[in-house]
């Protein structure tokens, strides 16, 4: 059997004729035309596509012995690169560093001329009219689609990408990467870019066996211990020539070796040692969901998850309680969010409303964090019931199986909302708004007319504007092969915007820079589920809103929206408290000399902030209303956006009135003033919120998985005397003087602003390591537990005063960070013993409670 299809003489290059009778025999029906199937053999109908077509048919001898070839050769360059880095890896490091950047690009050329100079091949080749050319495959490009995250300039551009691939490739068995490979190749597989010839039989893709060929069978196929053999012979051609192209360049650094030497290798040890890899010139470890190929291989640690979604809530939650507690805080995010195009072409009242529902969806936003976490809680706890039941080439337990595609369902369903906030917020941000039209032409009141009027997807979009291309490309659909994958994207986002001018980076406004974090962080979550091995089955909505996990909250709220899914009614009035906060708390801020009428502003002020939160909350009880949620669990809910409800609002709003009438009195303010009723302005307390967090255990129970993201960590309404007798926090001066930007006690402090970089390299002072979490998150770990997410300012990397002041409130609420718990250590921060620089640890905050 051979192709059908071939070149029409008279008609353009790329179009292809075929007979009937020729294409009918060309068929091959797959073993099982199930979605999991179709990642290893393609489906009938899908074979009358040129480029889908099976080039041949193989033996069941040629099949095994290509298999078993490359599965040889991949274990063979292993060793031979283990023993290699065994003897030598100082040196290799010493003058791959040495060398210069053209230096580098021409070793690569000579011993690797089949690597793709520039990156992004899947992008670039997705618009080469060369793809339709499939009488015209070379070798040469077939291998640089197999890898298309392996180019040149990948490689030269920083010493760090070789140690690691080199590290991570030797570390790791094959098997290990054998399903982010095959991930690799969805585009190109799904899009017809390979010559692929078929056989029925499958590729075992774990264990010992791994490379051998056998017959297929539906159960291990579904759970993919086995893969098709046209897909499986593609990812073992692409660990062949990933590992001999790796041969080739340490053959070549190390020519002419002195094999007698000692082996230096301390270097490499310490090196590889470390939590993660650095570019040149970054602060932080590069995150491992945008340079999977540079960091171990994906597995399903369901810590990590449960830290991913923990931290997010956190930091929206904190969010959410500045928003409520804080004037200042709060006047910035309206700042930013009123710089949208929409509100400058809308009446007050759209603009009003508008904005109410951005908030409303910030706080929706922060509930999906907490279901997301309740969801991976439960995979840790039925994973610890049966972990000694879960083993490669193995069914699942079938409740840790059904766990798990319930968590993927919810995950896949957040992309997907998450790319809808993206897309609701692109066309009105500033830097983007150019490519399209908005109106008001023969709609009613209140509506508007949006159209997109330049082209995107295509070559000319991707060279003219690749920033908008990349927003663009981010909001399809995560289930569709034919689209770029996200992980790409944001691997592509962040390249662009590091090397692109600052007026190109400032596009990216801080609104659109929150929503790809968010995006970013649940496709990372989504991967990494399907990435793991055994794979669950999947799932569907209609099967497990009726199962036994209905009952928790995220299923609640999926149900909620099967049974409502226009929940528009239960929005009704957000206009109006939305008006009423920028007419009588934005428009109307203190200013001037403080005195008896900036008190009074700043009271009525706070008064329409009130007003606007007890009208939010309404809203939120409406809104899930008449819905599998019990009163309990509502109550629940609104606890986040309750903050002047509770006794600590009222203390501090009182303290912060107490401080003002002093520094008037000092100033020889009006006698009047005496006068005034500190407490008119604080409504009385309705119902005192609970603690947001639960007391956490200083020490688990017997058995009990540890999630990383439920470190220790201090309860937010410690006072400074719970903390009083914990010894103090060595810094470095450097440390010091960002601590007390972040609790400052003067007028200068409080109106400092500081680098990004700097701020990271103090955190990472007093015992901290930084890793990039997708978008402009960046994840913050304590050496002893505790993590915490940052968003690097963007697009310049400064932290103004009132974002500074925001992180030390959050790292006195989760750290017990306070400026006195501060001194500076004797001597630079390498004389610091891990003790001194963790300071006080989470639990010991949690023991002294």
């Amino acid at each position: 059997m051979t192709r059908p299809f071939v070149q029409d003489p008279e008609r353009p290059p790329g179009v292809f004729v075929t007979n009937k009778s020729a294409l009918a025999n060309s068929i091959r029906a797959p073993p099982c035309s199930c979605h999991d199937c179709q990642v290893g053999f393609y489906l009938t109908a899908e074979q009358y596509d040129p480029g889908l077509s099976y080039r041949s048919r193989l033996s069941d001898a040629d099949a095994r012995r290509l298999v078993e070839s490359s599965t040889r050769q991949i274990h063979e360059t292993r060793e031979y690169l283990a023993q290699r880095l065994k003897s030598h890896a100082d040196l290799l490091m010493s003058r791959w560093r040495k060398q210069s950047l053209a230096k580098r690009q021409a070793l690569l050329t000579e011993v690797a001329p089949d690597l793709e100079t520039s990156p992004w091949i899947n992008i670039r080749f997705s618009y080469m009219p060369e793809r339709k050319l499939i009488d015209r495959r070379s070798q040469k490009r077939r291998r640089q689609l197999l890898a298309p995250w392996l180019s040149v300039d990948v490689l030269k551009a920083n010493p760090a990408v070789l140690y690691a691939l080199l590290h991570y490739r030797v570390t790791y068995p094959p098997q290990d990467w054998a399903a982010f490979d095959c991930r690799q190749l969805t585009l190109s597989w799904a899009s017809g870019r390979f010559d692929v010839d078929f056989s029925d039989k499958c590729v075992v893709m774990y264990g010992p066996r791994y490379g051998s060929l056998v017959s297929w069978e539906e159960t291990p196929a579904h759970r993919a211990d086995i893969l098709g053999f046209p897909r499986a012979r593609l990812v073992l051609e692409a660990q062949e020539f990933i590992m001999t192209t790796l041969r080739s360049i340490v053959d070549k650094l190390l020519d002419g070796v002195d094999n007698s030497l000692p082996a230096r290798t301390e270097k490499w040890l310490e090196l590889t040692a470390n939590a993660g890899f650095k570019r040149t010139g970054e602060v932080e470890f590069w995150s491992p969901y945008t340079n999977q190929a540079f960091s171990a291989p994906p597995r399903l640690d369901i810590d990590y998850l449960i830290s991913l979604a923990k931290t997010r809530l956190d930091a929206t939650g904190d969010h959410l309680w500045d928003l409520q507690w804080d004037p200042v805080y709060m006047r910035r995010y309206m700042k930013v969010h009123l710089q949208k195009t929409i509100y400058k072409v809308s009446d007050e009242n759209t603009i009003a409303k508008q904005f109410a529902q951005e908030t409303f969806l910030e706080i929706v936003g922060h509930y999906w964090w907490r279901w997301i976490e309740m969801e991976c809680s439960n995979v840790a706890e039925v994973h610890r019931r049966f972990r000694d039941n879960i083993h490669p080439g193995y069914p699942l337990p079938t409740r840790y199986d059904r766990a798990v595609g319930a968590l993927e369902l919810i995950l896949v369903n957040q992309v997907i909302f998450r790319s809808k906030m993206l897309y609701d917020s692109l066309p009105f941000s500033p830097g983007f708004s150019h490519h399209f039209t908005l109106s008001h032409a023969e709609l009613p009141s209140g509506y508007m007319k949006l159209e997109r009027k330049t082209p995107n997807n295509t070559a000319e979009g991707l060279e003219d504007d690749p920033l908008d291309w990349c927003l663009l490309q981010l909001l399809g659909e995560p289930d569709k092969q034919t689209h770029f994958d996200h992980a790409m994207l944001f691997a592509f986002l962040h390249d662009h915007l590091s090397h692109c001018s600052f007026k190109e980076r400032a596009r990216l406004d801080e609104v659109l820079y929150k929503n790809l974090s968010d995006l970013s962080t649940c496709h990372e979550m989504l991967v990494a589920v399907r990435l793991s091995r055994p794979q669950n089955k999947a799932r569907y909505i209609d099967e497990v809103i009726v199962s036994d996990d209905r009952d928790r909250d995220a299923w609640k709220r999926m149900r909620q929206a099967k049974e409502n899914p226009d929940p528009g009614a239960n929005l009704e009035g957000l206009g109006g408290f939305g008006k009423g906060l920028i007419e009588n708390f934005y428009a109307k801020p203190p200013s001037g000399q403080k005195n008896a009428e900036w008190m009074r502003r700043s009271k009525a002020a706070r008064a329409a902030l009130d007003t606007f939160w007890d009208s939010m909350r309404e809203v939120v009880k409406r809104y899930f209303a008449k819905s599998p949620f019990t009163k309990a669990d509502i109550d629940g809910l609104l606890e986040i956006i309750s903050a002047n409800q509770t006794s600590a609002y009222l203390d501090a709003v009182r303290s912060e009135e107490d401080k003002i009438l002093a520094e008037i009195e000092s100033n020889a303010a009006e006698p009047m003033l005496r006068q005034l009723n500190l407490t008119e302005s604080v409504p009385k307390v309705r119902s005192e919120a609970k603690s947001r967090r639960k007391k956490i255990k200083s020490r688990p129970e017997s058995g009990s998985i540890q999630p990383a993201a439920t470190a220790d960590v201090p309860d937010p309404t410690l006072d400074a005397e719970t903390n009083s007798e914990t010894r103090p926090i060595l810094a470095t001066e450097r440390s010091l003087h960002m601590i007390s930007y972040m609790f400052p006690q003067t007028a200068e402090e409080s109106t400092k602003t500081v680098g990004w970089d700097e701020f990271v390299h103090a955190i990472c002072d007093v015992g901290f390591t930084a890793r990039s979490n997708g978008g402009s998150a960046v994840l913050f770990e304590n050496i002893y537990g505790g993590k915490i997410v940052f968003h690097k300012p963007h697009p310049i990397a400064k932290i103004d005063s009132v974002m500074l002041r925001s992180m030390g409130k959050r790292m006195a609420k989760w750290f017990g960070w306070r400026r006195d718990k501060f001194v500076l250590a004797d001597g630079s921060a390498d004389t610091l013993s891990k003790e001194a620089m963790s300071g006080t640890t989470p639990s010991e905050i949690c023991e002294q409670t």
